[in-house]
């Protein structure tokens, strides 16, 4: 009989199987409980039980009586959860009344949660009783530093929905009398620690609150009050310097912790304001309001933290892009000169949207990816840098030619300036104008004005540093023509035009910026104060550069090319 039992277990399972399973989850039913668990009756459910014992799989007790009309007390043998599990955790000896009668307590309760809890609002979406519902984590040891693995053992683990969607959970405790009061603060101090080390973050929707079943209302409020002082220093310190969430946050993470003296009776605890809490001024409450109080802090407090993923997300880019401002010599192998050039002038602190010069790029986009590439030792062959380097080379080009398009519209509008000459020579070797160098563009002098600032700072090559004021570019030149037709015969000065002594004077003392010919004394020795170049040309090849609008028309041709 026994091996055809477990072989049409094994072959198709069914209501016998199911008997096996619940006893394996809640490791002792009474046969009235895994009547109601199964929704069949009692003598058939006892029939099958019996089955099963023959069979060596499942084995009763009667704690305290073993006559009379006290429940049967099912439990599995090891022979049961091999079957069922492929392990068997028990090692097949009589469980001991006190154990038997603490089980089907916690049994009872759950019962009493899946078929009164709809009424009242809770939705049962998990359970977990023994080793299946214990709590381990890395726990602090000392405040100077050191974690240990702690553990939470609570009778059973009870997760349902409210009718709006929101998840909850709670820890159950089952006490029959047997605790002490100071076992009971021991347990306590464990949740304590739970609650202190946020061990519940990452799997619970907040602090699962500690409903503890107890036999006696006045032992639930004694219990309640006892714990009260204990949980008022709990609040987690770190997130004291988050002035402005503290209360949601500090409030998300507290332990709550609820009482009845129901345990006899859960149905009722379930439905009924039975429940305790630790605040000496509140009126007893229901389980549902409980959980769900719980369920409104958590969504109250998702906002709060958002704004802390924000945040340390936004740490983390500006940290991974501050570090690309070290590496721009590194990435130029990887990326190519032009993209590390794009990349450089997004990074530069001194872009504005509100400058005409400044491309309309999506900057915070291109950093964060540039970063977040960067991070994850990139190879020049890698596909991704390969792409990274085309979509940047390509929006290089993009920015490009949006500076050299406003320069156009600058010289067609004001016309001929120096400064813009610097401005084409840097375009014209590809390369994005600076912020600073862009910023100094929109007003530039004209040259007129710039001409005139030459000859304000030129000094004589002979004038003495005295009170009187220093002479003209032209007042010295035509002083010295002068003493030079003086100094010439009558048949020189007859043959000799004054113009032409003033072009070579002019010639021997004057040269030209190479770039935008504005015209400098000799004995100046500082670069171009138009346009800054520092080569200059024969006076007389002044004429020979290219003038501001060729290098334009140069520049609008590359524009509509492939970068």
């Amino acid at each position: 009989m026994s091996s055809n039992v477990s072989h049409r277990l094994r072959a198709s399972g069914g209501p016998s199987e199911t008997l096996l399973l619940l006893l394996n989850d809640h490791r002792v039913m009474t046969t009235d409980q895994a009547a109601r668990a199964t929704g069949t009756p009692a003598r058939t459910v006892l029939y099958r039980l019996e089955q099963l014992r023959a069979a060596g799989l499942v084995d009763f007790d009667r704690p305290g009586r073993q006559s009379g009309s006290a429940p049967h007390h099912w439990w599995l043998r090891p022979a049961g959860a091999r079957m069922v599990t492929g392990t068997a955790p028990g090692d097949g000896r009589r469980p001991s009344a006190m154990f038997s009668a603490h089980s089907a307590t916690i049994t009872e309760v759950w019962l009493a949660l899946r078929e009164h809890g709809p009424p009242a609002g809770l939705t049962m979406t998990g359970w977990a009783t023994d080793r299946a519902g214990w709590q381990e984590w890395e726990g602090r040891t000392s405040a100077w530093g050191g974690t240990t693995v702690k553990r939470l053992t609570p009778d059973a683990v009870y997760e349902a929905v409210l009718p709006d969607g929101r998840a909850s959970a709670a820890f159950v405790e089952i006490d029959l009398a047997t605790m002490t009061h100071t076992q009971l603060r021991a347990k306590l101090d464990r949740y304590r620690a739970y609650a202190r080390d946020e061990a519940w973050r990452g799997r619970f929707p907040h602090c699962p609150p500690l409903l503890l079943f107890t036999t006696t209302a006045h032992r639930a409020v004694t219990f309640a009050r006892t714990t009260a002082r204990h949980l008022k220093d709990d609040t987690p310190a770190h997130y004291r310097r988050v002035m402005d969430d503290y209360a949601l946050i500090a409030e998300h993470g507290r332990l709550v912790i609820a009482a009845n003296g129901l345990v006899r009776d859960p149905a009722r605890a379930v439905s009924e304001h039975v429940w305790t809490l630790t605040d000496p001024e509140a009126a007893e409450t229901t389980l549902t309001a409980v959980l769900t109080e719980r369920a409104t802090v958590t969504t109250a407090a998702q906002p709060v933290y958002q704004r802390q993923r924000d945040a340390a997300a936004r740490r983390h880019r500006e940290h991974a892009i501050g570090r690309l401002h070290h590496r721009l010599r590194q990435l130029e192998p990887l990326l190519g000169p032009t993209a590390v050039d794009l990349v450089g002038y997004l990074l530069d602190s001194r872009t504005s949207r509100a400058d005409p010069f400044t491309p309309h790029l999506d900057t915070d986009t291109i950093l964060t990816t540039v970063a977040a590439w960067s991070q994850h030792n990139p190879h020049p062959d890698d596909d991704t840098t390969g792409t990274l380097r085309a979509t940047l080379t390509t929006l290089h080009h993009t920015a490009w030619s949006h500076q050299v398009h406003h320069l156009a519209h600058l010289s067609a509008t004001h016309g001929d300036r120096p400064a813009w000459y610097h401005a084409a020579a840097s375009l014209a070797r590809h390369r994005l104008l600076t912020p600073s160098e862009h910023h100094r563009l929109d007003q530039p002098p004209t040259r007129e004005q710039a001409q005139a600032q030459v000859w304000r700072d030129w000094q004589p090559p002979d004038h003495h540093r005295d009170h009187t004021p220093p002479p003209t570019y032209p007042q010295w030149r035509n002083q010295q023509i002068t003493d030079q037709w003086s100094n010439l015969s009558w048949w020189q000065r007859h043959h000799t035009d004054r113009t032409a002594l003033a072009a070579a004077f002019d010639d021997e003392h004057l040269t030209a910026c190479a770039r935008c010919r504005l015209t400098i004394p000799t004995n100046d020795p500082a670069d171009c104060p138009g346009c800054h170049h520092h080569e200059r040309l024969p006076h007389h090849q002044r004429h020979t550069t290219t003038p501001l609008t060729g290098l334009i028309t140069a520049l609008l041709a590359k524009t509509t090319g492939d970068p």
